[in-house]
């Protein structure tokens, strides 16, 4: 796909493009990024400090009009205090509740008549009045609960206390002066002259106590009690962690100090999340982008322009160099006029391919008399193989096969029957070896000759081999002697393929009557090597040949050396069916 010179530039060009408007984007955006942090904290730490300012006058103000109006109205009557009262809630409308009780606490006058004639003597704020003036901190309503309406955030009432003792003229109390400012006071100083609750460019507004408490929070912002580690709001502005798990730019501004009694240890948070003040990076970040890759594709664009002017010259080259490939000898490299390089180019290929192109013919003339040698060396070859593996065949049959009956020789038995007796002991399958011997071979080579002899054992090793099964091996083992294997065998299978032997060799029809006995054995474990078989289808062989020749004798493992005569089992033809040991 970029194989081609065309492509590669353009994809070059577009890729050097938007790797510097990537280097430019990254570099802008970390200091877009920067520059809207630094404004969102400026901005987050002015909007704190104003409305921790406004807070604290609040507090001040509104505990000076406390006083001033114990002060002023000490000599005034309750009904006249009731008046007074609601006069006040008018112009202070997040005045809650005033009232006015005697010495001992019980409210004499009060707004709305709200709790007259019942005692706050065990209140905080009347407590700490009877010492002088008191500012509280936030609370939520407790004997006024069920009477005034919740919160502007759905949750019940809350208060700030203000109050102070009233003195007769004597100088005697007389008397508590007491104010509950409802809390939806601080609210609206934070919505300011807006007078929504709204957060304006994702600004929140938090007030914590001075134990961390979240005392107001944001209309809808469900927040812990504790939603940000006190120790965390260090002053100015930083990216903290929220109990939300999101990341928020947070300032935080402790209220101004206007007097002992309305420091309340307040902390005004405000807080932005940081997705929110990197909104301006973003966009110049996206802006960048564009521009970048509209740079990049009509950078693009030119680049294939120029590459295909530039590769112009190179196609025509191309396509002269794929005659050529195809054997189309009379092709020549055109000479091109252009630039110098392409001139020197077209040139060079020229004077190259006009000398590749004899030597290409010398080369063709040279590879055709090369073949031509290297088919007849092979064919020679070839017939030189085929003489040496039918002359190792040969030598292949000489070692292993007998070459006057053709059965395998004793070599070949010897390795026979060694795989079969490891066969053998591997899967505990029965295994019959038998020793066949010709009776009185030497007779018969004294009485009639050796080429009789020679009849007479080519003669037995065809009944053999024909009588016996197809898995059997059959082998001459040495002079007269022949040799028997017979896997997966019994002894009572072993005895009736021998007595089928016997007769067929008895049953020849030839010159020179011949008769053969046979010693059999049936290995188990306790035969150790081929020998050790060998040795005992000897021995029965041994006592065939000394009861009268023409029969088949077992070897009985169980039996003794010394006891071979009545160790052994001879049987006749007459014996096929018996079974019973003959140990």
């Amino acid at each position: 796909m970029l194989r081609s010179f065309r492509s590669q530039l353009t994809v070059g060009y577009a890729l050097g493009v938007l790797g510097i408007v990537a280097i430019l984007s990254v570099g802008l955006s970390f200091l877009a990024s920067r520059n809207a942090l630094r404004n969102q904290t400026q901005i987050l730490e002015t909007m704190g400090r104003s409305t921790a300012t406004m807070l604290a006058d609040g507090m001040a103000e509104r505990m000076r009009e406390v006083e001033l109006m114990a002060r002023a109205q000490a000599s005034l009557r309750p009904s006249q205090w009731r008046l007074l009262f609601e006069d006040l809630q008018r112009t202070r409308r997040h005045f809650s509740w005033i009232g006015l009780t005697d010495a001992q606490g019980r409210v004499v006058a009060a707004s709305q008549d709200m709790l007259t004639g019942r005692t706050v003597a065990e209140r905080p704020w009347f407590k700490a009045a009877l010492a002088g003036p008191y500012a509280g901190d936030v609370h939520p309503a407790k004997l006024l609960a069920g009477m005034l309406p919740r919160a502007a955030d759905g949750e019940p009432a809350r208060f700030v206390d203000f109050a102070a003792p009233l003195q007769g003229a004597d100088g005697a109390l007389s008397g508590v002066l007491g104010v509950h400012l409802n809390w939806d006071w601080a609210r609206d100083v934070i919505a300011g002259p807006r007078g929504s609750n709204t957060p304006v460019n994702g600004i929140e507004v938090f007030i914590l106590d001075r134990s961390g408490e979240a005392i107001l929070r944001p209309v809808g912002v469900s927040t812990s009690s504790h939603p940000v580690p006190l120790a965390a709001l260090q002053p100015g502005a930083a990216t903290l962690v929220w109990d939300d798990g999101e990341s928020y730019l947070t300032a935080a501004v402790r209220l101004p100090a206007r007097g002992p009694l309305t420091d309340m240890g307040w902390t005004v948070v405000t807080r932005q999340s940081l997705e929110t003040a990197l909104q301006p990076a973003h966009r110049a970040r996206d802006a960048t982008l564009l521009v970048g890759g509209i740079s990049a594709l009509l950078a693009s664009l030119l680049a294939w322009l120029i590459a295909g002017r530039i590769a112009e010259p190179l196609r025509h080259i191309a396509a002269a160099a794929r005659k050529l490939q195809a054997g189309q000898l009379d092709t020549r490299i055109p000479l091109l006029e252009g630039s110098v390089e392409v001139r020197d180019l077209s040139a060079a290929l020229h004077q190259m391919t006009a000398t590749l192109v004899e030597r290409e013919r010398a080369l063709l003339h040279a590879n055709q008399t090369l073949e031509r040698r290297v088919a007849e060396r092979t064919a020679e070859l070839t017939r030189a193989s085929d003489a040496l593996r039918s002359a190792n065949g040969e030598l292949e049959k000489l070692a292993t096969r007998d070459a006057l009956t053709g059965l395998p020789n004793r070599r070949r038995c010897d390795e026979v029957l060694r795989d079969e007796m490891l066969r053998h002991a591997r899967t505990g399958q029965p295994l019959a070896v038998v020793l066949a011997d010709v009776d009185r071979f030497k007779a018969i080579n004294d009485n009639h000759g050796h080429a009789a002899g020679d009849v007479v054992l080519r003669d037995v090793a065809t009944a053999l081999a024909g009588a016996c099964r197809a898995t059997d091996f059959v082998g001459r083992y040495g002079g007269e002697e022949f040799l028997v294997v017979m896997p997966e065998t019994s002894l009572a299978g072993a005895r009736v393929a021998c007595e089928k032997l016997r007769s067929t060799i008895a049953a020849m029809s030839g010159a020179v009557p011949v008769t053969a006995s046979f010693g059999l054995v049936v290995p188990a474990q306790r035969f150790e090597s081929p020998g050790d078989a060998l040795e005992g289808a000897d021995q029965a062989l041994y006592l065939a040949k000394d009861q009268g020749r023409n029969r088949v004798c077992v070897y009985d493992v169980h039996t003794p050396r010394q006891a071979l005569e009545s160790g052994f089992g001879a049987f006749d033809g007459d014996d096929v069916e018996q079974e019973s040991s003959l140990a």
